[in-house]
């Protein structure tokens, strides 16, 4: 037999050495690891039990720019430059009911969103301040 086929002392005394210290570098770094998370060192995080409130943006890409267009500019329905002028009272009334300012009945396509929501639930006062906040800056 050759003694090409084995490692040389001097190799074996190299290789143990970097096996013992990447073993202690590992458990310092770990037990380092436990001390601060057990100080409960860094954020915390925690779930929200509040709602986020409504987004305007969101709420008219889903119900409203398919008929009146990405940018209020009108399509299948008239354009909204008209109802940025109008009181929140007035406005919710278009909405949930399709009764325009003045009595003015909308037309029939113009969903009563009163009647199917928003987002499939009733909708809420916030979600109709925040889609016509939505609309006046456009």
């Amino acid at each position: 037999m050759s003694d090409d086929r084995f490692f040389s002392r001097r190799e074996i005394v190299a290789a143990l050495t970097f096996v013992v210290l990447g073993t202690a570098i590992g458990v310092t770094s770990y037990r380092a690891g436990l001390n601060i998370a057990g100080a409960n060192a860094g954020a915390v995080v925690a779930a929200s039990t509040k709602p986020a409130p409504p987004n305007g943006q969101t709420l008219y890409a889903g119900n409203c720019a398919g008929c009146h267009g990405a940018q209020a500019q009108g399509g299948v329905g008239p354009s909204l430059a008209e109802t940025k002028g109008w009181a929140l009272a007035d406005f919710a009334e278009a909405v949930l009911n399709g009764h325009a300012p003045g009595g003015r009945t909308l037309s029939t396509v113009m969903p009563h969103f009163a009647d199917t929501g928003l987002d499939g639930a009733p909708p809420t006062d916030d979600q109709i301040k925040a889609l016509h906040e939505y609309i006046k800056g456009l």
